[in-house]
C-alpha cells in the first residue's frame, strides 16, 4: 500500500544520499521545484538500490539525473555508472528474483532481491524501472513514475 505525500525530488535525492553519505560519490542534475506525489520512503528503496549498486558494481563517477518527460505527467529519474555495463545475457533478467550480477560469486553480499523489490516498488506507483547499457559502456537504470498519484 502507497503512503503518498507531495514531494520535491531534488530535497528526496539529497536526504537518500545524504542518509547514506553517498553526497560526495554522486553527481546529481536536479531541477529546482520538481514535485510529485508518490510514496517517499519506497521512492527512497529504489533510489537507494540503483545507487549502491551503481557504486558497488560501476566506476568511479556514478551520476543521478532527473528529467520531465513530454506533457510533464511523468518524470524519469536516470542513474547510470562508468563501469563494464550488465552482461547481454544477464540484461533480460535484471529485475528476476534471485538475479545477481555475477552467478560464480556466490558469497557476495546481497540476495539478489534489490532490483526485484525497486521493480515491484516502481509499478505500485504506476511507473517502471527499465535497465540497459550506455553505448560507451557502463550500466543505465531509468526509474518512470507519474507525477501524480496513480
Amino acid at each position: 500500500m502507497l503512503h503518498l505525500d507531495e514531494v520535491d525530488l531534488g530535497e528526496l535525492i539529497a536526504k537518500t544520499l545524504d542518509l547514506r553519505h553517498w553526497h560526495d560519490r554522486v553527481r546529481t542534475d536536479v531541477p529546482q521545484g520538481l514535485r510529485a506525489r508518490l510514496d517517499p520512503r519506497r521512492v527512497d528503496v529504489i533510489l537507494a538500490n540503483l545507487v549502491g549498486n551503481a557504486l558497488r558494481h560501476g566506476g568511479p563517477a556514478v551520476s543521478v539525473l532527473i528529467q520531465v518527460r513530454a506533457g510533464a505527467d511523468r518524470i524519469a529519474v536516470t542513474v547510470s555508472d562508468d563501469g563494464p555495463g550488465i552482461p547481454a545475457d544477464l540484461l533480460p533478467h535484471v529485475f528476476d528474483r534471485f538475479t545477481k550480477g555475477d552467478a560464480a560469486r556466490t558469497r557476495t553480499e546481497g540476495s539478489g532481491l534489490g532490483l526485484a523489490i525497486a521493480a515491484e516498488n516502481a509499478r505500485l506507483h504506476g511507473g517502471a524501472l527499465t535497465a540497459a547499457n550506455a553505448a560507451r559502456g557502463g550500466a543505465v537504470l531509468t526509474l518512470t513514475l507519474p507525477r501524480t498519484s496513480p
